[in-house]
């Protein structure tokens, strides 16, 4: 029974965990694509201010993330 309210409440804690500092590290390891430096920073500012959209774009593909920063680059 501990056992399981301990997974429990790590789960939670992955939940509810900040992921402000691992997206601004995954933006920053794609800084060499084709995109500017203010264009990355709206995108952060984006993602920061929307928690579903940053789990998301976290759990894809470097692959993915570019063809979804291309999409984001079009409005």
């Amino acid at each position: 029974m501990g056992e399981k309210l301990g997974k429990i409440a790590h789960a939670l804690e992955q939940f509810i965990e900040d992921k402000t500092p691992h997206l601004y590290r995954e933006m920053i390891s794609m800084e060499e694509e084709e995109f500017d430096d203010d264009f990355f920073c709206s995108v952060f500012d984006y993602l920061a201010s929307r928690e579903s959209n940053v789990n998301a774009f976290l759990a894809k593909s470097t692959k993915y993330r570019k063809i979804w920063l291309q999409k984001f680059s079009q409005g």
